[in-house]
């Protein structure tokens, strides 16, 4: 039995960091401008990228399905706008690698023209679980939080297990990062419609909205919003905005108090957890039959002219959105996708806005850079104390420097979640989180050679196997084949033999007979 406390508790670990949210959230929510093109990525979630179902030339509509999932884990993809498919081919993408990714890319109409097969509707309790959870599906609606896990999936345990809490995580503690608390100010029924259907499908009775306690413009938005609704008992909870406040398993623990192993699963403990962004997205698929084409985007930095959020169609090329901004100022050095904790520096601006993009974040020169010259570890343990997760930062980074898997994974190094605080406030100003990523991608890629290594002598083996039976097979046929022909040649033989002595038979007759 989950229960939900008064107050949420510390979660252990993190760090305060400054918000630098109120520059992004100066100006009003705005609708980013219709691009010339736009490119789809066939893979904007976790798991399985989608498949293309057009081809080079297809005319396509707005909302109009353009990739099929593959796979348990995957999402679908559709078109942002109307036009016309002019290629499908590898395109720049936003990933930490700066690789190439498979891409749709749709020549824009201009004319912004929706699918005509879209059927709205107003009563989605008459919806049973089943058919939301496909709708969601069909929807292409993933985590906007960051993660992109495709929220299809987080239903479906709903069917078997006993969910009990659903928690909305509108606690944006990732610095500059204002595109939730945007959302909610201009969206908040829409919100909590969202949150309505996803309770109606998990078949949850009490759900909590968390979000920090010095957003306090948007509390009283939610406040406000929540006082004119009562048709489901909804909890709003003041968190703390220290960082990573927002991460799901902190979140859980300060909510209720109850720890999730390292390994398990919100849904173990019978809790699930949708970001606010997804909650809208669900509402959008319900009731207005939309799937998830567009996404809120925070914009900011020192290196932008005009700092804002924009309501950005998915596929959108990220340098005509920092156009919209009045672009780059002279401060600017680099771009980030994401906040300055967990984010990834982008290779290049041409690349789309996805269902991941959360922020464009453009940074200036830092004028202590020179300063923070990387330094031997000093055994100092500052790491350690603010780890949310309780790791020790300090052996996984010497065992990560001589890669030594066996202790990397003695010491969890997969129960890191990356949220960099180790990196914050290291006096040696060593890029631990780097050195992680590094190691697990590592380990990763051993391990699938590993893998690929065994599935090819399985392979080889079976291969083996059916060639030898094949020769037994074979060898059965020519045996029986062979002892077919000995018993004919015996039968045929036998009656040679019966003839022979029949003959002599009549000849001996005769000859008596002669005689």
């Amino acid at each position: 039995m989950i229960t939900v406390l008064e107050k949420p508790i510390p979660f252990g670990g993190g760090v305060d960091i400054l918000p630098n949210k109120k520059i992004s959230l100066e100006r009003p929510l705005a609708k980013a401008h219709l691009p010339d093109s736009i490119k789809i990525p066939l893979r904007q979630h976790v798991g399985l990228p989608a498949r293309s179902i057009v081809s080079v030339g297809d005319h396509v509509c707005k909302g109009q399905l353009i990739a099929v999932p593959q796979g348990p884990i995957s999402a679908p993809a559709h078109a942002s706008t109307s036009g016309s498919v002019r290629e499908i081919a590898d395109h720049s993408v936003p990933n930490p690698s700066g690789t190439m990714s498979p891409c749709i890319v749709i020549e824009a109409d201009g004319k912004d023209t929706w699918i005509e097969d879209r059927t709205p509707i107003d009563d989605f309790y008459s919806l049973s679980p089943v058919t939301i959870q496909q709708k969601i599906l069909a929807a292409g609606v993933v985590g906007l939080g960051g993660a992109g896990f495709p929220s299809a999936v987080k239903i479906i345990p709903g069917f078997n297990l006993d969910i009990e809490l659903l928690i909305l995580n509108a606690a944006e503690c990732e610095p500059y990062i204002s595109c939730d608390e945007a959302l909610i100010r201009n969206f908040a029924s829409e919100v909590i419609t969202g949150i309505e259907i996803l309770a109606h499908a998990l078949q949850v009775d009490e759900c909590v909205i968390a979000i920090e306690d010095n957003k306090t413009q948007t509390v009283k938005i939610l406040q406000a919003a929540l006082a004119n609704y009562a048709n489901l008992d909804i909890k709003l909870m003041l968190i703390s905005s220290r960082y990573p406040a927002g991460g799901e398993k902190q979140l859980i623990k300060s909510i209720t108090g109850i720890e999730i192993a390292a390994t398990g699963l919100p849904v173990d403990i019978g809790v699930v957890c949708y970001n606010v962004g997804t909650a809208l997205a669900v509402k959008k698929a319900i009731i207005d039959d939309a799937p998830l084409i567009s996404r809120i985007v925070t914009i900011t930095g020192a290196g932008i002219k005009q700092p804002c959020n924009l309501a950005v169609l998915l596929g959108t090329p990220i340098n005509e959105v920092i156009a919209q901004c009045g672009g780059y100022n002279d401060q600017f050095e680099y771009l980030i996708m994401g906040g300055p904790m967990m984010g990834f520096r982008l290779h290049d601006d041409h690349a789309p806005v996805i269902k991941t993009t959360n922020c464009l974040l453009a940074l200036g020169a830092d004028v202590n850079a020179s300063k923070n010259v990387e330094s031997p570890c000093i055994r100092c343990d500052e790491c350690a104390s603010v780890c949310p997760i309780k790791l020790q930062p300090q052996q996984l980074h010497w065992h990560s420097k001589e890669f030594n898997i066996d202790r990397l994974l003695d010491y969890h190094l997969f129960d890191c979640i990356e949220c960099g605080c180790c990196s914050y406030v290291c006096p040696s100003h060593i890029s631990l989180v780097d050195e992680y990523r590094y190691a697990k991608n590592r380990i990763w890629y051993n391990w699938r050679k590993q893998w690929k290594v065994e599935q090819n002598k399985k392979r080889y083996v079976n291969k083996q196997k059916r060639v030898a039976q094949q020769k037994r097979d074979k060898l059965h046929e020519r045996l029986a084949s062979d002892t077919g022909k000995i018993g004919e040649g015996l039968a045929l033989r036998t009656k040679q033999d019966e003839i022979m002595a029949a003959v002599n038979r009549v000849k001996e007759k005769r000859k008596a007979r002669d005689t």
